[in-house]
């Protein structure tokens, strides 16, 4: 890997080593900005230490399970590098959870130490706990017994309150910690010392769209390589400055922001809110020069530069295929492809950082990274296809995740440690897999399966278009029709029969959309990950066109 050095041999990969190399290498180095609050690489080590003290005088240690219920800011990171460098599993918990969705975080992660923000935006998450957890009322701290919720231990609010039930941080941590002068640096040292690669670090929710989630437990050792691994792959090197946008309580804020800027010494900064307004603001007073959010907040950014006569073109990220401002391809230079998944800690298959694609390979989603392996396999016979058909892919690797939380490995592994992802595609004679769909979203149109994925792309060539999403709907002649959900870019005047001429022209006849509806993306259903959900969708489409489901 160019220019990118582990440190010595004796290096363990936990996250506080990995803090710690970066504290030797760029101490005073921004690391985390939000506003006024700037914390260099040092200063970050230093909170994050007093932190984990405090942490372990109130009993919190190895394999102790933290949840997280904040929103990205610095606190965020200094909090989760405390409690993770103590051996403590920290558990993400999205803050667009609502009561129900907390209660079972709460009660199936069995969570001991809840740690949350008394308010974000227009959300109070005091009142949010209090509804998700009702035997809250006549409780008072320091220690919780809730007969519903028998293994949480304590809350804390992490700023100002008035409830007698939870602790205010982060003042009372500090004071666990002046209260046990004991748990001092060498004490602390010799805990991090036992924290081994192979421990549990943090469990990451799925954004599953039918069903409860999945809790995906990744060790210290496939979040520290995994994301060094894809460092020479992604535009990360020393002295980015990264606009934060992507969740932290999501895998895209830790893999693809956090952790490189931990490995390269790179700098974090956090917008006060997602609006274009402040991300324009931060992106003009910071210097910022790498961008990792979802496609449709670069959109608004771009137009709101463009607008103002900022050029941001040398601000890399993830991009979409066709510039929403300009309604031309985005250049190879400022694009990249990939595909990978929670379970994989990100990517398992990638392509470099403004490399455009072989000649001929056009589509392609990338080799797979260095430790990883892949397989086609027939889903019929259960058996590897050789390179060029189609079957689904089956990984193995170091970036793996450790388990599904309360789950047996043979619910999920195959015998040899093969991990079937329910994506379907192939790989060529190259090793450059070609995604085509997932298992259970492919369509049987009139007796030929039809990948939605393969639709999707093409009608993402055309300028006018900003989403497509392709689905299937009952049909007693056809078993199946095909038909594509567009959004389009702005100002654009695209009817559904220049796309039908568009798709006749890449893909065979039975692959040809039978409806084109087009909707706002507002009125798309999502999950918080800003996955579509397909059956509200198919709902939403069927009645459009006065079709049963």
């Amino acid at each position: 890997m160019k220019d990118m050095q582990l440190p010595g041999p004796a290096y363990v990969p936990s996250l506080a080593n990995t803090l710690k190399s970066a504290v030797e290498r760029f101490p005073d180095t921004e690391f985390l900005v939000q506003g006024t609050r700037r914390l260099t690489f040092r200063q970050t080590e230093e909170e994050s230490a007093k932190l984990a003290k405090g942490l372990l005088a109130m009993g919190i240690g190895k394999g102790t399970r933290v949840g997280l219920l904040m929103s990205n800011k610095p606190d965020w990171v200094v909090i989760f590098l405390a409690a993770t460098r103590i051996g403590a599993l920290v558990v993400t918990m999205s803050t667009f959870y609502q009561p129900p969705e907390v209660n079972w975080a709460v009660e199936f992660h069995d969570i001991d130490t809840l740690i949350i923000e008394p308010r974000y935006l227009k959300n109070d998450y005091v009142e949010r706990i209090e509804a998700a957890l009702p035997g809250l009322a006549g409780q008072v701290g320091p220690e919780l017994y809730l007969s519903e919720h028998p293994y949480l231990r304590r809350i804390i609010v992490w700023g100002e309150h008035d409830r007698h039930w939870a602790l205010t941080g982060p003042q009372k941590v500090l004071a666990a910690a002046a209260a046990r002068p004991q748990i001092d640096d060498s004490f602390l040292a010799k805990i991090e010392d036992s924290v081994h690669p192979s421990d549990p670090a943090l469990i990451i929710c799925t954004s599953g769209s039918t069903a409860r989630p999945k809790s995906v437990v990744h060790t210290h050792g496939t979040v520290v390589r995994a994301t060094f691994n894809f460092l020479d792959y992604f535009d990360a090197k020393p002295g980015n400055r990264t606009l934060h946008v992507m969740n932290l309580f999501w895998l895209g804020g830790i893999n693809f922001n956090l952790m490189p800027a931990l490995h390269v010494g790179g700098t974090l900064c956090f917008p006060d809110n997602p609006t274009s307004v402040e991300l324009f603001r931060v992106v003009k007073e910071e210097g910022i020069t790498r961008f990792s959010a979802w496609s449709t907040q670069g959109a608004e950014l771009r137009r709101a530069a463009a607008a103002a006569g900022l050029d941001v073109s040398h601000v890399s990220g993830l991009a979409p295929p066709v510039d929403a401002v300009t309604g031309q391809p985005i250049p190879p230079e400022r694009t990249q492809s990939w595909i990978g998944m929670t379970e994989t800690f990100g990517p398992h298959s990638i392509n470099r950082y403004g490399t455009p694609a072989p000649v001929g390979k056009g589509g392609n989603l990338g080799r797979n990274l260095p430790g990883m392996e892949r397989l086609i396999i027939d889903p019929e016979s259960g058996n590897p296809l050789p390179a060029g058909q189609v079957g689904e892919l089956w990984v193995r690797g170091y970036t793996l995740m450790r388990e599904y939380y309360k789950k047996e490995r043979h619910e999920y592994l195959t015998r040899d440690g093969f991990f079937p992802t329910g994506d379907t595609g192939l790989i060529d004679e190259d090793g450059y897999f070609y995604f085509k769909g997932r298992r259970n979203d492919m369509i049987k149109a009139g007796g030929a399966n039809v990948s939605p994925a393969e639709i999707e792309v093409v009608l993402m060539r055309h300028p006018d278009v900003a989403e497509a999403i392709v689905l299937g709907l009952p049909d007693p002649q056809r078993g199946e029709i095909v038909v594509a959900v567009v959004v389009k870019s702005a100002r654009a005047s695209v009817t559904a029969e220049a796309l039908r001429e568009v798709t006749k022209r890449a893909l065979s006849q039975y692959k040809i959309p039978s409806e084109f509806v087009f909707l706002p993306s507002d009125e798309i259903p999502r999950t918080h990950s800003h996955k579509v959900k397909k059956p509200e969708l198919q709902a939403l489409v069927a009645e459009k066109l006065s079709r049963s489901l």
